[in-house]
């Protein structure tokens, strides 16, 4: 995303937990979202900020209370326009991490600044993940999750659409953006063991896992906005 917001003549900083290397100084500032550190340096004196933070370790002090904190320091600083990355359905999930998700987006659209939120699905290489786990089990046969589908996404269709809004300017609305097809877990670990030249038995069975759960909802998928090019094969 930053080679885009770069490619597009915009100047860009970068919040990062990463200490700035040579060839990123004067773009990276050090700043972690659950400890406050670098918040006020990082968007003082910046028109947009687009809010890409998030841990699954620490999801109530990262992305909620780091989304207030962000919210407060952007204030101060004077009214940028505040742009969220989220995900679809986490609205209607009783998953953990959506519904921390969600309390961040409560916070952004009651912030009192410009904002736009966009709800994205799972990115392909977040399913390919989940697969490459679920392989590393068994060489011959794969057990996954029965029930699971997903509606995938290239991440950097979706960074594109992030500079996009950013460009265009705030929406005050939630925006879906999602895969261009929907596909049960059978067929994508299918589709991934052939991409690899490899065979194996793919067999669905109950899991017990509320991540997996979560993703076995309808509520995850956005087929009204299946506006992703690139698919899961392509992939």
């Amino acid at each position: 995303m930053v080679t885009r917001l770069l490619q597009g003549h915009h100047r860009v900083r970068i919040m990062s937990s990463r200490p700035a290397s040579p060839q990123s100084q004067g773009l990276r500032v050090y700043g972690d979202m659950a400890s406050r550190i670098g918040l006020h340096e990082a968007v003082a004196g910046v028109d947009a900020i687009i809010h890409c933070a998030t841990s699954l370790k620490d999801t109530q002090g990262v992305d909620v209370e780091g989304t207030r904190a962000l919210v407060t320091s952007a204030k101060e600083s004077g009214s940028p326009h505040l742009i969220y990355i989220s995900i679809v359905g986490v609205e209607a999930s009783d998953f953990f991490y959506y519904q921390k998700k969600y309390e961040a987006e409560q916070i952004v659209l009651q912030s009192g600044l410009p904002w736009s939120i966009l709800r994205a699905t799972q990115y392909h290489s977040f399913a390919q993940s989940i697969i490459e786990s679920l392989l590393a089990r068994s060489e011959t046969e794969v057990r996954v999750p029965a029930g699971v589908h997903m509606q995938s996404i290239n991440s950097g269709e979706v960074a594109d659409r992030l500079v996009a809004i950013a460009e265009l300017g705030p929406l005050y609305r939630v925006v879906e953006f999602g895969g261009p097809q929907v596909l049960t877990i059978e067929e994508m670990t299918q589709a991934y063991l052939q991409s690899r030249g490899r065979t194996a038995v793919v067999r669905a069975e109950p899991f017990s896992d509320p991540l997996f759960s979560a993703l076995s909802s309808n509520s995850i998928l956005t087929p009204n906005h299946a506006t992703g090019l690139m698919t899961w094969k392509e992939f």
